[in-house]
């Protein structure tokens, strides 16, 4: 399993979409928009919109929504995403 990324969210990314931070591993992600198929801890399987957009990444959409909102995620918790050969995975810090 490889990490991506690390990240306390914030405001926006519960609200709205979330901003993957700069330092990402940039190589494990798509190179275009794409839907990613993640797996939480609970081995749940969700479809998150993954764009690019001004030298920006984001998650978004309904399957990032339903996420935050299934999870009672709110601003301060930690997240963080892996890859492994066949999906993503998301797991929480609270």
């Amino acid at each position: 399993m490889v990490m991506i990324f690390e990240k306390k969210l914030e405001e926006n990314d519960i609200k709205h979409r979330m901003r993957l931070p700069s330092d990402s591993n940039w190589e494990q992600l798509p190179s275009a928009r794409e839907t990613l198929v993640v797996r939480d801890e609970d081995n749940n399987t969700r479809n998150f919109s993954y764009s690019k957009s001004s030298g920006r990444s984001y998650l978004s959409g309904n399957g990032w929504n339903g996420f935050v909102a299934s999870k009672g995620l709110i601003v301060g918790n930690e997240i963080s995403l892996y890859k492994t050969d066949d999906f993503y995975t998301i797991k929480i810090k609270n």
